[in-house]
């Protein structure tokens, strides 16, 4: 139905069911029309609102930067306390999507760049990731309402590094997608066996090197060549979870 109609269907004005397609909370698909958005998910909400749960508050973020200076602190130190308050405070106002993309992946990268300098041992590297780790099982649950597909995500044969893999599972739940999260180091054959039970539509690999992303290249081949007709997402270092969401969203269609 249009947006307009599901507004109407709600009890609210066309401004406030826009606002909740930006943020998030009434997925919708945008089209010469305008936007369209399921029957489905129009119900969904006004449950949710009838029992009480109303849609989140969005809350502005002014400057990105600062906040992933804020939690580049906490997870220096080890301080996975601060971590969970920091990212309390942010939770549910701002979609994962942007903590993950303008928050986690900064601290991540300054911490990585410190340790290549050899300014930070490893293991506060893994510490930091881990922490990292914890924090975003808090925030991936799985939406109300149809999904838009059956995603796999996972890494390469020979690609150790897990968190991008679980960031883009995280996202694509929080976009309706059903998503199966499998990962790091994975054999093709597994992951290929895997998804064709699972009837998946899109498979994700993450990769956060350059050696990671000859791998991902080599396993996409691989895998198109055992599921035709099945989309192939490689990820690459500096590629942004908001690109995944696109490319998704361009596979649901």
């Amino acid at each position: 139905m249009q947006l307009r109609d599901a507004a109407e269907s709600l009890g609210v004005h066309y401004q406030t069911a826009y606002g909740w397609v930006r943020s998030g909370t009434l997925p919708a698909r945008k089209t010469h029309r305008g936007y369209e958005v399921s029957e489905d998910d129009v119900r969904a909400l006004a449950e949710r609102r009838a029992a009480g749960a109303a849609p989140r508050r969005e809350i502005r973020i002014r400057d990105w930067a600062a906040q992933a200076d804020g939690l580049y602190g906490a997870l220096v130190a080890g301080d996975e306390t601060r971590a969970r308050h920091f990212f309390g405070r942010l939770s549910p106002g701002v979609p994962l999507i942007d903590v993950c993309d303008l928050i986690i992946a900064p601290a991540l990268r300054r911490i990585g760049a410190e340790w290549a300098a050899g300014g930070v041992s490893i293991a506060v590297e893994h510490r930091a990731t881990a922490i990292c780790e914890r924090l975003i099982a808090l925030r991936a649950q799985q939406p109300q309402g149809r999904p838009r597909g059956v995603a796999v995500t996972a890494t390469p044969p020979g690609e150790r590094h897990a968190l991008p893999a679980l960031m883009a599972a995280a996202i694509l739940r929080e976009d309706r997608w059903h998503v199966h999260h499998l990962g790091a180091d994975l054999p093709v054959d597994e992951l290929i066996g895997l998804a064709r039970a699972a009837a998946a539509d899109l498979v994700v690999l993450s990769a956060a090197s350059a050696d990671a992303v000859r791998l991902a290249a080599r396993a996409s081949r691989e895998i198109l060549a055992g599921l035709p007709g099945v989309r192939v997402a490689a990820g690459r270092p500096g590629a942004t979870l908001r690109q995944l969401r696109t490319l998704a969203r361009a596979a649901d269609t």
